[in-house]
């Protein structure tokens, strides 16, 4: 098995690092993000977390002391977010092509071709052992289980490793110049060790200097995986890592010793994969394709309480059609959906209720008439006066792609009113529906059910301008 680098690129405190881009008097000061309807902590600046402000922390208990302390504190503001990620993978994309979006501040590289020549070999590599045929399946797990003690796996010439450090901090400091989004980078041989060293770089930045870090050399990376906490390692769960601590695994070097076949047994496939990967087993390809969806949820906290059947109707609708525009745009079909209402829990002085409710289709769609005429009637079903609702949501259910519902076969038609033909005439309409929007921007057309006026939306007091989407929210110099 031949040795492959892979890279992992992490934006630092991403959706703070977003809102000082702009603001360059804000560089050293705290910032915080805050979740939809403003209500509690989503994202710290550094300097925040030096002031110990705790994820997840509710607004109301912060205001007070943001306010005595100088923090910044910004409402969400995604589609500024969603472009700076855009603007940072292009970047990347300027040193491989192979660049795979795992998350909105996370991508992984493969580098591999940056550094073989024509026949295949690294620098500083001999022409003898780059000519050994690759390692069989079976070869490379006997390999693995001689670790730490054998040869080890993912290892690279000491001429690559120089020249991939220069690569490494090239990476780092131009996409920092380019978008002013400060990264950390980590670099394996596994996607798993990438991230370790993603890991390690963000929290020795301090003591290193250095925003990235390397983990091919064996002894360096036995080292570095002593000092990552098991808790911190990619796969590790919050339910998986209690059980490992009072097993006596305390950080990723404990964990990469363990047996594979073991951890399989104890937990789960996805488990023996991580110590394999650990150990320098590649298991996950570089660039993989994500698994279609099986759910999908649209919900928010309404900016005010809401306590008519009518007013709920308007936020359930647009939950509904953006459900089924998300669902055509994935080339995904829901099997049905699930709708809630809920009282606000902070609440207490005031009636608390949760109701919920769903229904199959008789068919799978993705059609906006079929799934906002269905949100509505389950609503119509769940409504109860008397009470301050606070949120809703609306759920795709059991989803699947499209060409495996076209592949089912029908032998009754479960739903006569609703023909063939009408489903075909509302999938043209769906289909104008989502050119018309992406033409003239979304919510150019919507249905009459979701209102005019949308009181219910979420807070967002502090949200910042979208500077890099909006022509109007441009800044002006004088």
């Amino acid at each position: 098995m031949r040795t492959k680098i892979i890279g992992l690129v992490d934006c630092d405190s991403f959706f703070a690092s977003c809102e000082k881009v702009f603001r360059p008097d804000w560089r050293n000061r705290p910032v915080v993000v805050l979740s939809n309807n403003d209500g509690c902590v989503v994202a710290r600046s550094p300097e925040a977390k030096a002031l110990q402000i705790p994820m997840g922390e509710p607004y109301f208990k912060l205001k007070n002391f943001a306010r005595a302390r100088g923090v910044i504190v910004r409402s969400a503001n995604y589609a500024l977010y969603g472009d700076m990620s855009r603007r940072v993978t292009t970047v990347l994309e300027n040193w491989t092509e192979n660049v795979d979006v795992y998350s909105i501040d996370e991508a992984f590289l493969e580098l591999t071709g940056q550094f073989c020549n024509a026949d295949g070999r690294f620098p500083g590599e001999t022409q003898a052992s780059a000519s050994e045929p690759p390692l069989t399946v079976a070869q490379t797990r006997k390999r693995v289980q001689e670790w730490p003690n054998g040869p080890a796996l993912g290892e690279l010439p000491n001429e690559t490793v120089q020249k991939l450090d220069a690569l490494a901090n090239e990476i780092v400091e131009t996409t920092r110049k380019w978008t002013g989004i400060p990264v950390s980078l980590g670099l394996g041989p596994t996607r798993t060790l990438a991230k370790a060293a993603s890991r390690i770089a963000k929290d020795e930045f301090a003591k290193t200097g250095k925003k990235y870090a390397l983990l091919f050399d064996q002894e360096r990376r036995n080292e570095a995986l002593k000092r990552l906490p098991v808790e911190k390692v990619w796969g590790v769960g919050r339910r998986i890592a209690p059980v490992l601590i009072k097993s006596g695994v305390r950080n990723a070097f404990e964990l990469a010793k363990l047996d594979p076949n073991f951890m399989r047994q104890s937990f789960s496939i996805e488990q023996e994969r991580l110590v394999r990967e650990l150990r320098g087993e590649r298991v996950y390809d570089a660039i993989t394709a994500p698994a279609p969806q099986r759910s999908m949820q649209v919900s928010r906290s309404f900016g005010e309480t809401i306590e008519t059947l009518d007013e709920l109707a308007k936020p359930v609708s647009t939950f509904a059609a953006k459900i089924a525009a998300k669902l055509r745009a994935r080339a995904l079909v829901a099997n049905g959906i699930y709708v809630y209402l809920m009282t606000s829990r902070f609440n207490e002085r005031r009636p608390q209720r949760f109701a919920g409710d769903s229904f199959l289709f008789a068919r799978p769609t993705n059609s906006s008439f079929e799934i906002v005429q269905t949100a509505n009637s389950l609503l119509r079903k769940l409504y109860a006066p008397g009470y301050e609702y606070k949120k809703a949501g609306v759920v795709a259910l059991e989803t699947a792609t499209t060409e495996e519902a076209n592949a089912r076969r029908y032998l009754f038609e479960l739903e006569p009113e609703r023909s063939q033909a009408a489903r075909e005439r509302e999938a043209i309409l769906s289909s104008a529906l989502d050119r018309l929007n992406a033409r003239f921007g979304q919510g150019a057309v919507f249905f009459a059910s979701e209102g005019v006026e949308r009181k219910w939306r979420p807070n967002s007091e502090f949200v910042s301008p979208c500077y890099t989407t909006d022509w109007d929210a441009l800044p002006c110099a004088h």
